[in-house]
């Protein structure tokens, strides 16, 4: 016999009608256990090493925040002046 991970899911489409009045149904999905391991393999290997973070998102970050200082210093200038 083999293993088998079982996964359960209600799966609901209101618009159609699949297997009960409200529209939803129960999905089984049995995957074998050599089957989980592959993928848990997989979703290990994806995953970025400990400390390493995107470059081009943090540039971005930084970005913003320098040009809404920058906005916000220049306003309150104009602000200081009118008074």
């Amino acid at each position: 016999m083999i293993n088998e991970t079982v996964v359960t899911a209600k799966f609901c489409h209101p618009y159609m009608n699949f297997g009960s009045e409200n529209g939803c149904d129960e999905i089984v999905l049995k995957i074998p256990q050599s089957e989980v391991a592959k993928l848990q393999t997989v979703e290990i290997q994806n995953k970025p090493q400990l400390g390493e973070f995107d470059i081009g998102l943090f540039s971005y970050g930084l970005g913003l925040v320098l040009m809404f200082y920058v906005l916000s210093y220049g306003l309150g200038q104009m602000i200081k002046m009118v008074r």
